[in-house]
């Protein structure tokens, strides 16, 4: 079994429609350098005009790897869910003595790039190295407000200041602590061994579904679940019937008890993977069929992929570890926020501790 590590880097502004972090393409690279310490074989998305400058930033540690340049209005329906978002991301400015300021549009989001992942992991099939199984993960996961500076996290850079604030010692294996190294890439054949497929979740619903399952909104998210998967659920469930369905993360390891949702847990796009053919023959029609029938629909704000692997992982089992808070909760270190029961990192932890069936 050789996994092959896919991931990608934008810029994207979320004062452009399209949308994005305000990250240009060189802060990811000190959290690249973590993950080449995966030794996975890597395939790394951008635009097209930056896959020169990120192959030459790569070269001195990633061992091998192919960057790849993508467009991103190739998805398909992407001038659409512009046209829908553009309805959505201006916001009205604050007054001066002249009078309003002129409107601002703010659009964190890029939700072009999230529908992308699954197809750029289906791509990854035929590539350089045999690789047999996919693997995505995030180019920024080592950001230090979800990672512990102790275990390896660190604040974006660009790649002319890393070796004066994250030098060598900074990654393994000089640095014993730091969690990205080989052990994930031993979790994840393991997890590959056992699992045609997995995600992981927070334990809370998606709150994008509960939302556009609103009145304003003509409980919309309840009506598509019925119509596409027979669930009675949400406000649809409302109006008397008894066979409410409640969705829980039971099959994820170590779950809370009695816990459930009124709406699919929220599974997170940060990294999952497993087999070519699990992913080209059960999960892209799934998630196609539920964007199409979301993105019909141009009186809400266009989704991400979350709430559409939410869904899928609901039918199909998928999640398999959870976190309850994206802060680290170490509070003697760097951009902490608060305590945490179960912390993002852990998930990362939980690859590295998983025992085969």
């Amino acid at each position: 079994m050789k996994p092959i590590l896919v991931t990608c880097v934008y810029n994207g502004r979320s004062d452009w429609l399209v949308g994005g972090k305000d990250n240009d393409e060189g802060l990811y690279i000190g959290s690249l350098k973590n993950l080449a310490k995966l030794n996975m074989p890597m395939h790394l998305y951008c635009w097209p005009h930056m896959v020169e400058q990120m192959t030459e930033w790569l070269k001195p540690f990633w061992k091998e790897f192919k960057v790849i340049g993508c467009d991103l209005f190739e998805w398909p329906r992407s001038y659409e869910i512009l046209e829908t978002k553009n309805k959505f991301v201006w916001h009205d400015g604050k007054h001066n003595d002249q009078g309003p300021i002129k409107a601002l549009m703010y659009a964190p989001r890029n939700e072009l790039l999230c529908h992308w992942k699954l197809k750029w992991c289906s791509m990854a099939r035929n590539n350089e190295w045999g690789c047999d199984k996919v693997f995505w993960i995030d180019a920024g996961v080592s950001e230090w407000c979800k990672i512990p500076l102790s275990l390896g996290g660190g604040e974006y850079r660009y790649p002319h200041e890393l070796e004066q604030h994250y030098p060598d010692s900074h990654y393994w294996p000089e640095n014993q602590n730091n969690i990205f190294n080989e052990k994930i890439t031993d979790g994840i054949k393991r997890i590959f061994e056992d699992k045609e497929w997995f995600f992981i979740t927070q334990d809370q619903q998606n709150d994008r579904l509960a939302e556009f399952d609103w009145p304003e909104f003509g409980s919309k998210t309840s009506k598509i679940f019925y119509e596409l998967y027979g669930w009675n659920s949400g406000r649809r469930a409302r109006e008397g019937s008894d066979d409410k369905k409640a969705f829980t993360m039971s099959n994820c390891i170590n779950a809370p008890e009695n816990h459930w949702c009124e709406y699919p847990c929220w599974t997170v796009g940060t990294f999952f993977g497993g087999s070519f053919d699990e992913l080209d023959n059960v999960i892209m029609p799934l998630y196609m069929e539920a964007f199409n029938k979301f993105t019909d629909d141009h009186d809400i704000m266009p989704f991400t992929e979350e709430p559409y692997y939410s869904i899928i992982c609901q039918l199909h089992d998928y999640n398999l570890f959870w976190f309850d808070n994206w802060n680290h909760g170490h509070e003697n270190e760097p951009c902490y926020h608060g305590d945490s029961k179960k912390p993002f990192y852990t998930t990362l932890l939980d690859v590295i501790d998983y025992k085969s069936a």
